[in-house]
């Protein structure tokens, strides 16, 4: 059995949650990497929640924006749609949003709380094609004070189960 190290320094980013989980489950990283690794996304948690308490009036209406991104593409998709999408984008590995998708195909967590339209980083669709076969949805993620939000097309196609998966994406630009 080999295992994986994983890095919770500053330089490299932390798995998401779902490539952690899948790890554990197969024996490539140990029980005490992963709480190491998961003390890394609870502390980003802890800390979103702790400014959110800071500035409610800010918060509440980040959340009143990210209600209205999320109600606008699931009217026109529907809601099964727009989780599978973001379903398909959690597993991508180089897709730094990833890391807050992990629990997207749980319904019991609303919709809304996978956009992030105000404020940085930003995860919010701009356009998005869908047919039975294949969906093309052109992503806007990332940014901060300093450095503007990257745009990506990401091209998703059916598998043979009829899961959802990124064929292939390109920053835009």
């Amino acid at each position: 059995m080999t295992t994986t190290n994983v890095n919770v320094n500053a330089t490299e980013p932390v798995p998401t949650p779902q490539q952690l989980f899948r790890w554990l489950d197969s024996g490539r990283i140990s029980p005490e990497e992963f709480r190491k690794a998961m003390a890394v996304h609870a502390k980003e948690i802890i800390e979103e929640m702790e400014q959110g308490h800071k500035n409610p009036l800010v918060a509440k209406f980040n959340e009143l924006m990210n209600r209205r991104e999320a109600w606008r593409w699931a009217r026109k998709h529907g809601e099964a749609t727009i989780r599978e999408v973001l379903c398909a984008l959690m597993d991508e590995e180089r897709f730094t949003p990833a890391r807050w998708l992990w629990n997207a195909a749980h319904p019991h967590v609303s919709l809304h709380c996978f956009f992030r339209t105000r404020g940085t980083p930003v995860l919010k669709f701009l356009e998005m094609k869908v047919s039975p076969q294949a969906i093309t949805v052109l992503v806007e993620h990332g940014g901060t004070e300093t450095m503007a939000p990257v745009r990506e097309h990401f091209h998703l196609r059916r598998n043979r189960r009829t899961q959802l998966f990124v064929e292939r994406r390109q920053v835009e630009g």
